[in-house]
């Protein structure tokens, strides 16, 4: 949950005192703005305005994603990558040093919303290599499953909205 003043930072230094805000939008700052206390009768309305500004960008700016996403492309790849190291394509091998040691494990990975996420499958004394790719081939048809019923629906929505 996030909080009633995310995006909203107190500045307080030698000449300015006021509300900073950003919203953040496509990995950087969409819009930011500095509330003076002066300019806007205190503290208190400079955070109400503030608080008003913020809200209004975060719409537009959710506005502004939705433009740019592509509705009709599909939200994963379905062809082989040529730098898999599994031969399944969003599911790679790892096997590196950390601390010394040797740490192997099988990773999922798949891009939501514009971000990428990975689940890590390790290769141990409970779980043998096998059993680790098996598990992250699974988990990776999962997501691709779940998030092509998100793409159907969202695809019906807006073709229901046209007609």
């Amino acid at each position: 949950m996030k909080s009633k003043y995310h995006g909203i930072s107190r500045i307080d230094s030698k000449h300015t005192h006021g509300w900073y805000v950003r919203v953040y939008a496509n990995g950087g700052v969409f819009v930011s703005k500095l509330f003076s206390d002066r300019l806007y009768g205190g503290k208190q309305k400079a955070l109400q305005n503030a608080i008003k500004f913020r809200d209004h960008n975060e719409m537009v700016a959710e506005l502004e994603r939705a433009k740019y996403e592509s509705v009709k492309r599909k939200p994963f790849y379905n062809r082989k990558v040529k730098n898999s190291t599994s031969g399944i394509t969003g599911v790679n091998e790892v096997k590196s040093m950390t601390n010394g040691r040797l740490v192997h494990y099988f990773q999922a990975t798949w891009s939501e919303k514009g971000k990428l996420h990975s689940k890590k499958f390790y290769v141990n004394k409970k779980r043998t290599r096998d059993e680790a790719f098996e598990q992250a081939v699974a988990y990776r048809k999962q997501k691709e499953k779940e998030l092509y019923e998100k793409w159907l629906e969202k695809n019906k929505a807006k073709d229901e909205a046209k007609k």
